[in-house]
């Protein structure tokens, strides 16, 4: 990219390059968690297992940032795919959670653990501090992007 951009540019072209290598690599490795899901209902797999006593559907759309048709669509897919189940939710009977099936879990956390293998091994040349200097920073991103709607 040309030096002639502000600093802001920059980042984020350098952001949406990593960005794209990262869901280029997750394209590759999805079939191992199941040969059928998408990209789009892994990333709704990863929030249903981020939530380990279950997270009803309107929840997990609000929190993706979906339609509740978009998360409906997706839910019914891994329903089909055998990757969650619904459960009755303990503080409304009326009302389901979703849940991550045991091997649907246990090869998300598979697939996670090779991850961060691998980019350890990207960040394996930088120092204690250059790791820690680039985890602050971006958290700092990140809590500032959830303020902005």
């Amino acid at each position: 990219m040309s030096n002639d951009l502000p600093n802001d540019l920059d980042v984020e072209y350098e952001l949406t390059r990593f960005v794209r290598r990262v869901r280029a690599r997750s394209l590759r490795q999805i079939p191992e968690i199941h040969p059928s899901l998408d990209y789009g209902q892994f990333l709704f797999l990863i929030a249903i297992c981020d939530a380990p006593d279950g997270i009803r559907g309107s929840e997990l759309a609000e929190g993706l940032g979906v339609h509740k048709s978009t998360a409906s669509r997706a839910i019914a897919a891994l329903e089909k795919l055998g990757l969650v189940a619904r459960v009755p939710d303990p503080d409304d009977g009326r009302a389901q959670l979703l849940v991550a099936e045991p091997e649907a879990r246990a090869k998300l956390e598979a697939y996670r653990k090779r991850s961060h293998q691998r980019f350890s091994a990207i960040i394996s040349g930088w120092t204690d501090d250059d790791i820690s200097t680039f985890a602050r920073s971006l958290a700092r991103l990140n809590d500032a992007a959830e303020q902005i709607p």
